[in-house]
């Protein structure tokens, strides 16, 4: 039986609300943009291309906001990634308006939606790792998994109630969804100005920064770097796959995608608020799991040829992926100690990028070849870091709950 679980800050599901403007926003982007641009004149490698733009801006700067964070506190930045977001959304939806308007097209309309995306790259970047970071100066080392659940849930919940909303603001004009997650983005900024931010250490400034190669970061940053390739390989491509393979024939394979999405996302909400977080299941555990459930959905989902498989896989797709990403969060904030949360979320979001980068050059021509394969592709990536977690010291570490023996990686004295 678990034991009674410790009451978490309410400062955790007001960052996670600006997660989840942010994973309603970016799964309104996955969902609409590929046919609409491919409608525009544009070819699935350059619409690839819109994604890796916005995906190498994240990866080069989103270690900085964090280090930045670490070093002039948590709410300044949290702030700077929610208005980048928020503007580069409406920036995007405002070209494509444009460009369906036939005011704007070819080389213009495609550099004027990288140029939209890259803002959000530079900018958005800095949301997830100074929110990471916060949560972990705010919870305890037996309660850190539970945290980045809560928090992560607020991105799940956005990939959710994305697709839903905009189903029906899509019928007012196609700006409107977007301008919707905008402005609520605007509204967890207010939110968070009367919060009182978490102390942060200025000693950190004269310390040893933290590399990425350190024995304490790059094994979790394998197994997120796999879990990002796995994400871009599914949801850049499955607005294609509904089109080409699930219903060929069907005008409203758009709709039907975004419900797969939604499923996607509940999986994902059981992944983190049942499992990991109402459960208590432990980092390792979690990261175990995870990454079986996404070998195997990823495996189904290249075989599916009607709604109910697709759907099932979404799902599977999205319980694993719930319970990786806390536990890939929690293990690595663990890890590394107090002084370094900021520089830690930083990393997990250079990382996960890659895969976006990865699937116009990989997974875009894969699909070309033959529509199951990115799919394939995942669940083999899926299937190399189930081998590795058995292989890794730092993985058997964290499963074997070592990390209760260092005192360093408690929740900063008073931060609550």
């Amino acid at each position: 039986m678990n034991k009674k679980a410790e009451k978490l800050p309410n400062t955790i599901w007001i960052l996670a609300a600006g997660l989840l403007c942010v994973g309603a926003g970016q799964t309104l982007v996955f969902i609409t943009i590929p046919p609409v641009a491919r409608d525009l004149g544009l070819s699935e490698i350059q619409i690839g291309s819109i994604f890796a733009t916005s995906a190498v801006a994240w990866m080069i700067l989103s270690p900085v906001w964090g280090k930045l964070s670490d070093r002039i506190g948590r709410k300044k930045i949290v702030i700077v990634g929610l208005l980048g977001f928020a503007i580069s959304l409406m920036l995007f939806s405002f070209t494509i308006s444009l460009g369906q308007k036939g005011l704007l097209t070819g080389a213009l309309l495609f550099f004027l939606l990288i140029a939209a995306r890259l803002l959000n790259g530079i900018f958005g970047s800095a949301t997830r790792p100074s929110s990471g970071g916060w949560v972990a100066d705010i919870s305890s080392i037996d309660s850190r998994s539970r945290a980045f659940a809560r928090l992560d849930s607020g991105f799940s919940m956005g990939r959710i109630l994305g697709p839903a909303i905009a189903g029906f603001l899509l019928l007012i004009s196609y700006t409107a969804p977007f301008f919707f997650f905008a402005a609520g983005a605007f509204v967890v900024m207010f939110l968070i100005t009367i919060e009182e931010s978490p102390p942060y250490s200025k000693k950190i400034i004269e310390q040893k920064k933290l590399s990425m190669f350190d024995y304490r970061v790059w094994p979790f940053l394998v197994i997120s770097a796999g879990f990002g390739i796995c994400n871009a390989s599914l949801f850049q491509t499955s607005a294609f796959f509904f089109q080409d393979v699930i219903m060929p024939n069907s005008d409203e394979y758009i709709a039907f995608a975004s419900i797969g999405f939604m499923l996607a996302g509940l999986g994902v909400l059981n992944g983190q608020l049942l499992i990991a977080d109402r459960l208590q299941t432990s980092p390792g555990s979690l990261i175990k799991m995870g990454v079986i459930f996404n070998c195997l959905s990823l495996f189904g989902y290249a075989f599916s040829e009607s709604l109910v498989h697709a759907y099932i896989c979404f799902f599977l797709f999205g319980l694993g992926n719930g319970m990786l990403g806390p536990g890939i969060s929690s293990s690595l904030s663990l890890s590394v100690g107090k002084d370094y949360q900021g520089a830690a979320g930083g990393f997990l979001g250079m990382v996960i990028p890659i895969g976006h980068i990865a699937s116009p050059l990989i997974s875009m021509p894969l699909y070309t070849l033959n529509p199951s394969y990115p799919y394939l592709m995942g669940s083999s990536v899926m299937l190399i870091a189930l081998v590795f977690i058995f292989s890794s010291k730092r993985h058997k570490w964290i499963r074997n709950k070592n990390y209760r023996e260092d005192r360093n990686i408690e929740a900063f004295e008073g931060s609550d």
